[in-house]
């Protein structure tokens, strides 16, 4: 499409409005969907009608348009001609319901190429996404120390915020529904705070203000409680910075496992062992203890194999979206929101070829991205480009325990992330864009 030269009184291009609405978008997403899609929307519309490459000739669009070909497929039978097995316990419309957590982002993933395209856009868009994050911070911090449960309200009303009280024991959950999904977008956000710190050539006022953000949010994705959260913490940190971060990740990590070990083990029972575990917060005793495994209803091996159990009934095209939670708590009487483990309920929901056409093409992205980011042939990768790495692989990871992928703003990110990647695989084929 021929390339427009709208200009403003200012000389700004349709091209400089798209990137401005674009890291707008970035910018609000973490404090409220709708604003933050507001601008997006428009930003994608604009890179959709200026870009010189058509949807259908990037052939790295084709896995993904048929992914999202079967799983409109799927959604069409089990509502048309399956017949539903499980009519007054599941409807079928939540298939057709559910196409809005996958259809949209394949083409945001080819929309939103053009404001990733360059090493300095990438760090535009890590910049603008860890301010965007300060709201989350604060809100977290006030809801865990200071008891903050709202609602707040700025810009006359249009934008409110609710913050649930945190229960005893419980984390940090900010302005996200829990503290699991909080602890998502901290670790989507933490390996861009790594790589912002890590950036030479910052003067003193910059690097204590990306070292502000590095602490702040290492502390409130602790406070989430979430073992996700944890994990994320210190593995990104060797990823981002390097080999040499593990002379001193690895005395870290050493001492804590020390310390749980004597908190923990019968060993050293006594005295001086309860009253360290007195200054604990109930969250990590429940964490590391048995304690927290007393009264479950069912183990997380149990879950699965109950969603083995039910994809074997239609492994081409799936149950249905949404199926999981009702027919196990039917059969169950325990409630369950998903399967806690996002291959297994893309299967589930939408069928066994679906599910593989989308991992093969994740995991050839992450692949051949990782190949050109970690390459030691290849000199001045950014520290940027590996926290793009890093947060979307951590991500996929942690979805194969939990499942944090249906809140919009997460899925949001994960998608852009992986146009990011895309980009980085292409690096000379930037001119094809714009």
């Amino acid at each position: 499409m021929r390339k427009i030269t709208i200009h403003s009184l200012k000389g700004k291009t349709v091209k400089d409005y798209g990137s401005l609405l674009f890291l707008l978008g970035i910018f609000f997403l973490p404090s409220t969907m709708l604003i933050g899609v507001s601008f997006l929307l428009p930003a994608f519309l604009i890179s959709t009608l200026l870009s010189k490459k058509s949807f259908l000739k990037d052939h790295w669009n084709l896995p993904f348009i048929i992914f999202g070909l079967l799983i409109i497929l799927s959604a069409i039978l089990q509502n048309y001609f399956f017949k539903n097995n499980y009519v007054g316990i599941w409807d079928s419309k939540l298939s057709l319901i559910g196409l809005g957590n996958w259809i949209p982002f394949i083409w945001v993933f080819w929309a939103v190429q053009p404001y990733l395209n360059s090493k300095s856009k990438r760090r535009s868009f890590s910049l603008v996404l860890i301010a965007g994050t300060f709201p989350v911070l604060i809100t977290g911090f006030g809801q865990y120390f200071l008891n903050w449960t709202g609602p707040f309200e700025t810009l006359n009303g249009l934008i409110i915020w609710y913050q649930r009280p945190i229960e005893n024991p419980g984390g940090l959950s900010g302005l996200f529904s829990n503290q699991n999904y909080a602890a998502s977008w901290l670790n989507l956000v933490w390996p861009f705070c790594i790589a912002l710190f890590l950036d030479k050539g910052k003067n003193f006022f910059k690097k204590t203000i990306t070292f502000g953000f590095l602490i702040s949010t290492g502390i409130a994705a602790f406070l989430t409680f979430s073992r996700n959260a944890w994990l994320g913490l210190f593995t990104a940190i060797p990823i981002v910075a390097g080999k040499n971060a593990f002379k001193y990740l690895l005395p870290i990590i050493m001492l804590i496992i020390l310390m749980l070990f004597f908190v923990f083990s019968p060993l050293f029972e006594g005295e001086f062992q309860h009253l360290v575990r007195g200054y604990l917060p109930g969250k990590i005793l429940l964490e590391f203890s048995n304690d927290g495994y007393e009264g479950l209803d069912i183990t997380r091996i149990g879950i699965y194999k109950s969603a083995l159990e039910l994809i074997k009934k239609n492994p081409l095209f799936g149950i249905g979206a949404g199926s999981f939670t009702e027919i196990f708590f039917f059969n169950t009487s325990f409630w369950k929101g998903h399967s806690h483990n996002l291959l297994l309920e893309l299967t589930l929901s939408y069928g066994l070829p679906a599910t593989i056409i989308f991992f093969i093409t994740t995991s050839n992205i992450l692949y051949l991205s990782s190949k050109k980011i970690f390459s030691c042939n290849i000199l001045n990768i950014s520290y940027i480009d590996k926290a793009f790495w890093t947060a979307l692989f951590f991500f996929l990871i942690s979805q194969l325990a939990d499942i944090q992928y249906f809140d919009g703003k997460i899925s949001l990110i994960a998608w852009i992330l992986m146009a990011g990647l895309k980009n980085i695989i292409f690096e000379k084929d930037y001119k094809t864009y714009f």
